[in-house]
This record gives structure tokens, C-alpha cells and sequence, in this order.
């Protein structure tokens, strides 16, 4: 059994970011071997990083850091739903992502992004940059939402399709394999 962990990108109110997050939530609970669990940066609500001593160290003062690494430490891989914000990604993800070190190494990472006509393709780029720089493995595999507001219904839910539902089932499938597998690998590196 693998533990997946999906971090939201968003805070803003109104968001749209809850709703691919949950969606990604819902198909990873249908997959065998894996225990998911949505980390809503919302509800986490991290100040922005407060503490003294690099996260490299691993010298975490605060609670708010120390339960934030807690929950990054027991997991096997990661989702991040990300939006597209003047072709990057969000101040709250990248203060959550910068938080901590250790916590992200050896695991795999997938995306869901989305935004205008690139779908959030730019922000899932700069965060692969970063997810090298933590050690983080990032997976091919993505879903994209371009033009999401698009696809909204008359209450505002995003109508998902069949082929966007094909490729985050594939990506989950790839992300819980690999998980699997450096899971194994990070047990030679303790």
C-alpha cells in the first residue's frame, strides 16, 4: 500500500482548484494499492516560510512546520493541482513545496493544471524545475484543463470528460507504480 498525497495550488476565494483536486482524489481511491489523501493549502494555511534554519537541515522549529513535514514525510508520491498564474504557478504551492527538503526526496510526482489555452502546461514546467532541485521525480504523464470556465455548468462544476478521465486514471496508474517501486529504493537510502 502506497500513501498519495494531493496538494492543492490554490487559495483564492471562489476557487476553481478544489474541483480537480477532489476529482484526482475520487479516481485514486478506485486504484488498488494506494491511500489517498487531500492536503488542502487552504485549510493548512502555512504562513509564509518562518523558519530560521535551512529545511535542508532538517532543524524544523515551528508546530505548523513540523506537522507539515510530517504529513510530506508519510507519503509515497504526490499530486499537485496546480493553476496557471501569469505563466508560473502559485505563491501558496511554492511556499508549501519550499517549506521542507527531505521530506520530498525520492518520491514521484504527477500534475493536473489548468488555465487558459495551455492548460497550466507553463506552471507544471517551472515546477518540474523544482521538483528536480528537491529531488523529486516527476512523471510525463499530466492532465491539462485549458480554458476550464468553458466546461463549467450552470452551478459552476466542471463537466470532466471521458478522455480526461483516460489519462489521470493512466497518470495515477504510472504515479502509484512508481511509488511503489522508490518506495523499496528509499528503504536502501535510511
Amino acid at each position: 500500500m502506497v500513501k498519495i498525497k494531493i496538494i492543492t495550488g490554490s487559495s483564492r476565494p471562489g476557487r476553481f482548484n478544489i474541483q480537480p483536486a477532489k476529482w484526482i482524489e475520487t479516481i485514486t481511491k478506485s486504484i488498488p494499492n494506494s491511500e489517498v489523501e487531500l492536503l488542502d493549502l487552504q485549510e493548512i494555511n502555512l504562513p509564509f516560510l518562518d523558519e530560521a534554519i535551512p529545511p535542508a537541515m532538517g532543524q524544523y522549529a515551528n508546530l505548523h512546520t513540523k506537522a507539515w513535514a510530517e504529513k510530506i514525510a508519510e507519503a509515497d508520491g504526490f499530486v499537485f493541482v496546480t493553476p496557471e498564474y501569469n505563466h508560473s504557478y502559485s505563491a501558496i504551492l511554492k511556499n508549501a513545496i519550499d517549506y521542507l527538503f527531505k521530506e520530498w526526496n525520492y518520491k514521484p510526482v504527477a500534475f493536473v493544471s489548468y488555465g487558459s489555452m495551455a492548460g497550466g502546461t507553463r506552471a507544471v514546467e517551472h515546477l518540474r524545475a523544482i521538483a528536480a532541485e528537491i529531488k523529486l521525480y516527476d512523471l510525463r504523464e499530466q492532465v491539462m484543463l485549458p480554458n476550464y470556465w468553458g466546461s463549467l455548468n450552470e452551478k459552476g462544476e466542471y463537466q470532466f470528460t471521458e478522455e480526461q478521465y483516460t489519462h489521470a486514471k493512466g497518470m495515477l496508474t504510472s504515479l502509484i507504480f512508481w511509488a511503489e517501486e522508490m518506495k523499496v529504493s528509499r528503504q536502501k537510502l535510511d
